[in-house]
C-alpha cells in the first residue's frame, strides 16, 4: 500500500505550483474544485485555466526566480509587547492586504514607523485582526505565553480575487532548489507573477493591475479558427494545393475518390472549411449546406485506409502553404479532420442510417485558445505601476504643499 503524500507545494522552475497530497482547492468563490491528487496551478498570472496552469508561462517566457529569506519567522520578526497581549510583525511575509490597516488603524499604521503601535486600540481588539493576516505576517501572543497564537486548519489553497493564492493549513513549501520554507499555517504565494519575494505574494499584484476573475471589459474576443487561418484565402489556398496533388501525381490511394470531380470542388470544400470554422456560411447559402455535402459522400464506400491517407496529405499541403503551425491551431485543425473524415466514412457505407438534416457543424477552439497577452502579462507591469503610484503620491503632495 502506498503511503500518503504529505501535503507540499513545489516551486517549478520558472513554471508552476506542483501540489501534492490531501490539499483542497478552491475557485475564487471559494467553491471546491480538487480535494487530493498532484496538481499544478498557474503562478505566472496568464493562465487561461486559472487557478490551474496551462503552460502559457512558457508562451511569455516567465521568470519565476525566487528571492524569499528561506529562515523561520522567529528570526526576522518584529515583537510589540502591550498589557495581555504582544503582536508579532515579520513584514518579509507581508502580502499588503490591507485588512488590518481597514480594520485597526491605530495599531496597524500605513503612515508611521513603527507600522506597529500595539498601544493605539484595546488589547482586545488585536487577536481577531492579527488572526486574519492572510500571509501570516501578523500574529500575536497571549499575555507571556512564548509562542504566538495559532489555529490549524485542513490543508487548503484558495485565490483571493485579483490577489494571491491563500494557503491554509501546515502545506511544506518547497523552493525551485530543493531547500523548504518554514511550515506555517498561513502563507500567501504570488500569482500574479510579479512579487519581488516570489514564492511568497509581496502586493505588486496592486501595481500590476492584476486581474482574476477577468472583469468584462477586459475580456477579449478570440479570433475564429477561420480568421487565424488566414480567411478564405489561405483556406482556398489549401484545397486547391491538396486537390491538384492528389490529380498530377496521381495517389494510387485517393485518385480512384477524385476522379472526374467537379473543377470547382476546391472552392467548395475551402467554403465548407471556412463556415465550420467560424466563417461565412457561403456553403450553406450556395451550396446546399449540410445536407448537400452527406448527399456526396452517400455510398461512396470511402475506406479507413484512404480516411487516413487524406488526413495525412491534408496536413502535409498544410505546411506547404503555410497555414499557421501553432499548436493551438494545429491540434484543433487535426481534431476537425478526424472527427470529419470519421463522420464520412460512417457516412458513405451502403445503407448508412444517416442524420438527414443538420447544420455545418461549428468548430472552436475547445482547449487550445491562442494566448492573447492583459496589460499583468508585460513583465514591467508591476514596477510601471509602482512609478505611476509615486508619481500621483507627489503630485498629491505638491497640490497639497500650494493649497496651504
Amino acid at each position: 500500500m502506498t503511503s500518503p503524500v504529505e501535503p507540499r507545494i513545489t516551486v517549478a522552475a520558472h513554471g508552476p505550483y506542483q501540489v501534492q497530497g490531501d490539499v483542497a482547492i478552491h475557485d475564487t468563490e471559494g467553491n471546491l474544485l480538487r480535494s487530493d491528487g498532484n496538481w499544478c496551478l498557474c503562478r505566472c498570472g496568464g493562465s487561461r485555466n486559472k487557478p490551474f496552469c496551462d503552460a502559457t508561462h512558457g508562451l511569455k517566457g516567465f521568470r519565476g526566480d525566487e528571492s524569499a529569506d528561506h529562515g523561520s519567522i522567529a528570526d526576522r520578526r518584529a515583537s510589540y509587547p502591550a498589557d495581555g497581549v504582544t503582536v508579532y510583525d515579520d513584514r518579509s511575509r507581508c502580502a499588503h492586504f490591507g485588512q488590518c490597516t481597514s480594520r485597526l488603524p491605530g495599531v496597524f499604521r500605513a503612515d508611521a514607523e513603527p507600522f506597529v503601535d500595539p498601544l493605539g486600540a484595546p488589547a482586545a481588539d488585536i487577536p481577531a485582526v492579527t488572526a486574519g493576516c492572510p500571509s501570516g505576517a501578523l500574529a500575536y501572543a497571549a499575555a507571556n505565553a512564548p509562542e504566538p497564537v495559532e489555529e490549524h486548519h485542513a490543508p487548503s489553497i484558495t485565490p483571493i480575487v485579483d490577489g494571491p493564492y491563500r494557503v491554509r493549513g501546515a502545506i511544506q513549501v518547497i523552493g525551485v532548489d530543493g531547500r523548504p520554507y518554514e511550515v506555517r499555517e498561513r502563507q500567501t504565494l504570488c500569482r500574479c507573477g510579479h512579487s519581488r519575494n516570489k514564492p511568497f505574494c509581496d502586493g505588486s499584484h496592486w501595481y500590476a493591475g492584476f486581474r482574476d476573475p477577468l472583469p468584462s471589459e477586459l475580456v477579449k474576443k478570440l479570433p475564429s479558427l477561420y480568421e487565424w487561418a488566414g480567411g478564405a484565402v489561405a483556406l482556398e489556398r489549401l484545397t486547391a494545393a491538396f486537390y491538384g496533388g492528389i490529380l498530377s501525381e496521381p495517389d494510387p490511394i485517393l485518385e480512384p475518390v477524385f476522379r472526374g470531380m467537379d473543377p470547382d470542388h476546391p472552392k467548395h470544400i475551402a467554403a465548407w472549411l471556412a463556415e465550420t470554422f467560424g466563417g461565412p456560411a457561403t456553403y450553406t447559402g450556395e451550396h446546399g449546406g449540410y445536407e448537400h455535402m452527406v448527399a456526396k459522400h452517400r455510398n461512396r464506400g470511402l475506406t479507413e485506409e484512404q480516411r487516413r491517407r487524406w488526413i495525412t496529405r491534408m496536413v502535409e499541403t498544410a505546411d506547404e502553404v503555410g497555414l499557421p503551425t501553432d499548436p493551438g491551431f494545429r491540434s484543433t485543425f487535426l481534431a476537425y479532420l478526424e472527427w470529419g473524415t470519421r463522420i464520412a466514412v460512417i457516412n458513405s457505407q451502403p445503407d448508412a442510417a444517416v442524420i438527414e438534416h443538420a447544420p455545418v457543424p461549428l468548430w472552436g477552439w475547445g482547449q487550445t485558445p491562442p494566448f492573447d497577452p492583459q496589460p499583468w502579462d508585460d513583465p514591467g507591469a508591476a514596477e510601471a505601476g509602482r512609478r505611476r503610484y509615486a508619481e500621483e503620491e507627489q503630485a498629491a503632495e505638491e497640490r497639497a504643499t500650494r493649497r496651504t
